[in-house]
């Protein structure tokens, strides 16, 4: 089993010094890129850890729409909300790129948890966190005009990209179309509004961020 986890991870850490008799039932599974890995309102009774890869936690509308609600990638965890009294899945899980990870059934889960402390703590705080992110999300939605969580979407990404030295990153126009509900044309304008002014430049999914200091003045003017 230790062979199977690359980092350092909390998770993988609580996983790998569980007693054997929990080490030995975790199963090992392995997806392909766009394969659905949980169907939306079917019941799964097991925890899962991501160990390579991510994944896509969506919700379709009944007209098709889609809303993706978050990315998990390698060290993180799902499962957690539904576990414990067997409920379906309001969302669907997809591989973003080739995914492994193992999951527990229930009843190990629940021995799991009820023998080991530690386990139980970290996932309840894993879990206020989560619900804490979720809580300043729905207030930024309903509070903030689209132009400016357009803006701050630019921004974080910009200064969260992995090699500093380049302005350019490519984001999926579908991508933000899906995390802010709404349609391609509505981001297309305002990102078309951002392009004019000279703060971006956009050739088809690839933005370049010409000058991040006036995409946050942008950002702040739109603030309520």
């Amino acid at each position: 089993m230790k062979e199977l986890f690359r980092k350092d991870y909390p998770m993988f850490k609580l996983v790998l010094n569980s007693k054997p008799d929990i080490l030995d039932k975790w199963e090992v599974l392995d997806f392909e890129k766009d394969e659905v890995i949980c169907k939306y309102n079917e019941v799964y009774e097991y925890f899962c850890v991501l160990l390579k890869g991510s994944i896509n936690i969506y919700h379709t509308s009944e007209k098709g729409k889609t809303y993706s609600q978050s990315v998990y990638k390698e060290g993180s965890y799902f499962g957690e909300l539904e576990i414990f009294h067997s409920l379906p899945y309001v969302c669907e899980i997809k591989a973003m790129n080739r995914v492994r990870l193992i999951r527990l059934k229930k009843c190990y889960f629940e021995k799991w948890i009820n023998s080991d402390n530690e386990v139980a703590i970290y996932i309840l705080k894993s879990l206020c966190k989560t619900s804490y992110e979720l809580s300043k999300k729905a207030i930024v939605d309903t509070l903030y005009s689209l132009k400016f969580r357009i803006c701050d979407y630019l921004i974080t990404s910009y200064e969260s990209r992995v090699k500093k030295e380049h302005n350019k990153f490519y984001i999926s126009k579908d991508h933000l179309s899906e995390h802010f509900v709404v349609t391609r044309r509505s981001i297309n304008r305002i990102l078309k509004d951002i392009h004019d002014k000279g703060y971006i430049s956009v050739y088809r999914d690839k933005i370049e961020i010409l000058d991040i200091d006036s995409l946050i003045d942008e950002r702040e003017s739109e603030r309520y």
